[in-house]
């Protein structure tokens, strides 16, 4: 990965956190599995990683964040905390699509002509979207969306064959995988280096909105549990 510019990624959309660093010596990465959800849980392992890359906060030339979709308090801390690292260090905040840089990461891993990143959304249901793979990248087929597993299972069946379900924990999908007849990937592969290259791309074009105006996508509205 040859990258111009000193960037710290935090990824947070799942249950664990991982957090990035880009320096003199290369990328630097940690993944804790389990988290508190909370900023004084990212800010530590930030810390420890740029010290890794033997760099300080102040090096940095701009932060990248997965913006979702995802769980709603890991997006809802990891928003908050990245803009507020931020905003002290006067330094963009560059966000990326989660399901973008899900379907990047798995084109590197993965045959499959087409692929279809899915995340956890609340109990029975699912954010996903179908990717085609090419030599430059994931091209978007179907956008981003939440389902009930019913449904995601006929979605899966019209690419019977020809893609591949890249999860975090794909062990509750392996069932709808196999009875829909598309293959299954664990990804653990999936981290805070993942939203680097689109990270940086994004930055070079000078498509960086202010902080005000950087969002969570938590794409479905909160819903009450009744």
């Amino acid at each position: 990965m040859t990258l111009s510019h000193k960037i710290l990624a935090i990824e947070c959309t799942h249950q664990s956190i991982s957090v990035a660093a880009v320096g003199l010596r290369g990328v630097v990465e940690e993944t804790v599995h389990q988290w508190q959800r909370t900023a004084e849980s990212i800010i530590p392992l930030a810390d420890r990683v740029l010290a890794a890359a033997e760099m300080v906060m102040s090096d940095i030339d701009f932060l990248a964040l997965s913006r979702g979709p995802g769980s709603f308090t890991a997006l809802r801390i990891g928003m908050a905390t990245a803009k507020g690292m931020a905003y002290g260090l006067g330094r963009p905040l560059v966000t990326v699509s989660t399901m973008e840089a899900f379907a990047a990461s798995a084109c590197e891993k993965v045959g499959s002509r087409f692929l279809v990143p899915v995340i956890p959304a609340r109990k029975g249901e699912w954010y996903y979207a179908v990717y085609r793979a090419n030599g430059k990248g994931p091209e978007e087929v179907e956008k981003t969306a939440f389902v009930h597993v019913d449904t995601l299972r006929e979605i899966l069946e019209r690419y019977r064959g020809r893609c591949a379900v890249v999860a975090k924990d794909i062990g509750q999908l392996e069932e709808v995988c196999r009875s829909a007849g598309v293959d299954a990937v664990k990804a653990d592969f999936f981290t805070a280096v993942s939203l680097i290259p689109i990270a940086e791309k994004t930055y070079m074009a000078g498509e960086v909105p202010s902080l005000e105006m950087v969002t969570p996508d938590y794409l479905q509205q909160f819903r009450s549990n009744r």
